[in-house]
């Protein structure tokens, strides 16, 4: 029996100058540029859910540990200015603690979602903001709305239980 596979070899060889190092160098950053430049980028910000944004930012409260009830107090559509005065730069501050950042979103259409907390430890009048992009969670806080009351941003209750005594 005489063996019927044949293996071919190209060899291809060229003088290596600097001209063509130099365009070598130059074609893989290009190539490399539209890699990134392409590749899909995610939507900043936490998932919500497969459900419906007002499902969805009821479950994100209660990953955080937090029980709330059903029902949303507010459910709004706002606009965020498309520059921050220093109101809301402290509260983009406080976004960024907790790893959100208000700033991409200046000037979009956000849904507020306000919900009433039934478990934050020593205030029973609590109250958290959730702010949504479409599905995506991209900042909210957690406050009372007493005289001597709080806010901070969107952090599981056991660390607000850790600093309720200075928020």
């Amino acid at each position: 029996m005489r063996n019927t596979w044949r293996c071919f070899m190209l060899i291809f060889t060229t003088k290596l100058n600097k001209k063509k190092l130099l365009a070598l160098v130059i074609g893989a950053f290009v190539l490399i540029g539209a890699v990134i430049l392409l590749w899909p980028h995610k939507e900043e910000g936490a998932p919500v859910s497969s459900m419906g944004s007002l499902e969805g930012a009821g479950n994100y409260l209660q990953s955080l540990g937090y029980e709330l009830e059903k029902e949303p107090v507010r459910q709004e559509d706002i606009t965020l200015p498309k520059e921050f005065d220093s109101v809301y730069e402290e509260y983009n501050n406080l976004q960024k603690e907790c790893g959100f950042d208000l700033s991409p979103y200046k000037g979009k259409n956000l849904t507020l979602y306000t919900y009433r907390l039934t478990n934050y430890p020593g205030e029973p009048e609590a109250m958290a903001d959730v702010l949504l992009k479409g599905k995506k969670v991209v900042g909210g806080s957690v406050y009372s709305a007493a005289l001597d009351g709080f806010m901070h941003g969107l952090r599981p209750v056991s660390d607000a239980q850790d600093s309720s005594s200075n928020p």
